[in-house]
C-alpha cells in the first residue's frame, strides 16, 4: 500500500465510500486537532474517471415499477435503452402488467454502477436474488446519483 498526499488523495475514492468492495491501494495520514493520527484509506479507482470520455455514456441504470407489485421498484442496468429493457421484462409470462420506466441515469460502465447501487441499497432489498427494492423513487434516484457521479463525464448532477 502506498502513502499519498492529501492533495493526491482527492483524485481517488475513499474505501468507506466504495460499495464495490475494492481493496485499499493508498492511504493518507495527518494529525488532528487533538493530536491523534488520522489514517484514511483509498481505492485505486479514480473519481470522475470518465470526465473526459466522449459521449453521454454506454449504458443506463434504471428504476422501473409495475402496478401489480406496488411499493417495489426494479433497479437494473442495460446497454440498450431503459424503455426497450422494460418491454423485454414485461414480456415474461409471469408479468401481469407492463413495467414502466420511472427514471434512468445514463452512464459509463453501468454494470459496475448497478452492482454498487445494489450493495448500497441492500437494506431495501426485497429478495437477495432479485433486483427489487422497497424504496421511494426519490431515494433510489439519490443513491444512483450519489454513486453515479463516478460513472459519468458530467461535473454536476441534479435530481
Amino acid at each position: 500500500m502506498i502513502k499519498i498526499t492529501l492533495e493526491e488523495a482527492e483524485k481517488y475514492i475513499k474505501c468507506v465510500d466504495d460499495y464495490y468492495g475494492r481493496e485499499a491501494a493508498f492511504y493518507t495520514t495527518f494529525v488532528d486537532d487533538a493530536g491523534w493520527d488520522v489514517v484514511t484509506y483509498y481505492t485505486a479507482k479514480l473519481k470522475q474517471e470518465y470526465l473526459f470520455k466522449e459521449g453521454e455514456g454506454n449504458s443506463w441504470v434504471y428504476v422501473l415499477s409495475n402496478p401489480t407489485i406496488p411499493g417495489l421498484r426494479k433497479i437494473g442496468y442495460t446497454k440498450g435503452t431503459p424503455e426497450i429493457r422494460a418491454k423485454e421484462i414485461s414480456k415474461a409470462t409471469g408479468v401481469a402488467s407492463p413495467f414502466t420506466v420511472d427514471w434512468a441515469f445514463q452512464c459509463f460502465d453501468g454494470e459496475n454502477l448497478e452492482y454498487e447501487v445494489h450493495k448500497y441499497l441492500d437494506k431495501y432489498r426485497e429478495n437477495t436474488r432479485r433486483e427489487f427494492f422497497k424504496i421511494p423513487l426519490e431515494e433510489a434516484k439519490e443513491a444512483i446519483l450519489f454513486l453515479g457521479k463516478n460513472y459519468t463525464n458530467k461535473k454536476d448532477l441534479d435530481l
